[in-house]
């Protein structure tokens, strides 16, 4: 069978989990996130009057932290990469440390933010790292080799809660964003990245950890981002070589892995049709025709 990433995971949610877009109520309260505009010319085949807004919201990784001076979003983040490859002005509004409950409360309260997403022609959704990461992070000891880090039962039966519950919260709050961002702006598409593992095999606890995590999370996101009608930017599979992937002694994307990250931006655009059919009961239905025509013939 091949390997098909997150986009079987995503097929699969279609099947096997109904997930339903929540959508609360909406308050108001100033915007205090950085807003970068990254211009350039006209993508041949757009109106040359208008320029495709892209809105990036997020944590650090959409922010590019550690690229920069770290006082605003750095210009080789993702989202300035993605706009400018096809044409587009991008608004960087990734804040480090937030998690995906920080992004939930901005959308519920933030006028400004909301006003953003309203003029978007595409949104951008990386969040939920920090949900998982954060719990483990907090566990090392300050200069700690993380080659080296292994923790007691005790901590490790914590960690475990707290993993568990971080998961719970990104498909739940995930699940929320989604449903708020398509009430504020029907018309925009809507990428959802789902969650990469920063750490190597060289350091195995802290990689076998996170990837236990992130693999469920990830199911997560699928699952959310299927019922919203919204595809998935692979960085699960994308960045696989921390080494080069990701900056030494941290969890943050090099400019390169920044670039794979725009790439897979580009890859999830092209795929956003599919997506949107797929959420419609016509389209799972013509999906799961096909998946059984696939095994009927021994495909896979």
């Amino acid at each position: 069978m091949p390997a098909l990433g997150p986009w079987f995971t995503a097929l699969g949610a279609i099947v096997f989990i109904s997930h339903p877009i929540v959508q609360p109520d909406v308050s108001s309260s100033p915007n205090g996130a950085a807003d970068i505009h990254v211009t350039s010319a006209a993508r041949a085949g757009l109106a040359p009057q208008r320029t495709h807004v892209l809105v990036a919201l997020g944590d650090s990784i959409t922010f590019g932290y550690n690229l920069g001076n770290n006082r605003e979003p750095s210009p080789l983040a993702f989202p300035y990469l993605f706009a400018k490859k096809e044409g587009w002005r991008a608004v960087d509004l990734g804040v480090p440390g937030w998690t995906s409950g920080d992004l939930l409360q901005a959308l519920k309260t933030d006028t400004a933010l909301r006003s953003e997403v309203a003029a978007a022609q595409v949104v951008t959704v990386d969040i939920g790292s920090n949900d998982l990461l954060l719990p483990a992070l907090a566990m090392l000891p300050k200069g700690a080799d993380w080659a080296r880090v292994t923790p007691t039962s005790s901590q490790a039966a914590t960690l475990s809660s707290e993993l568990a519950q971080g998961i719970q919260d990104v498909r739940s709050h995930l699940a929320s964003i989604l449903g708020l961002l398509h009430r504020y702006n029907p018309r925009a598409t809507v990428i959802v990245y789902d969650l990469y593992n920063p750490f190597p095999a060289s350091d195995p606890w802290l990689h076998r950890t996170a990837e236990a995590a992130i693999v469920a999370a990830n199911a997560a996101i699928a699952a959310d981002a299927v019922s919203a009608g919204d595809p998935v930017a692979d960085a699960y599979d994308t960045l696989t070589q921390p080494s080069d992937d990701i900056l030494p002694h941290d969890v943050h994307p090099t400019a390169l892995g920044q670039r794979l990250l725009a790439e897979a931006g580009e890859q999830a655009l092209a795929m956003a049709p599919m997506f949107q059919a797929a959420a419609t009961p016509q389209g799972q239905n013509a999906i799961l025709q096909w998946l059984g025509d696939q095994l009927a013939d021994g495909t896979w």
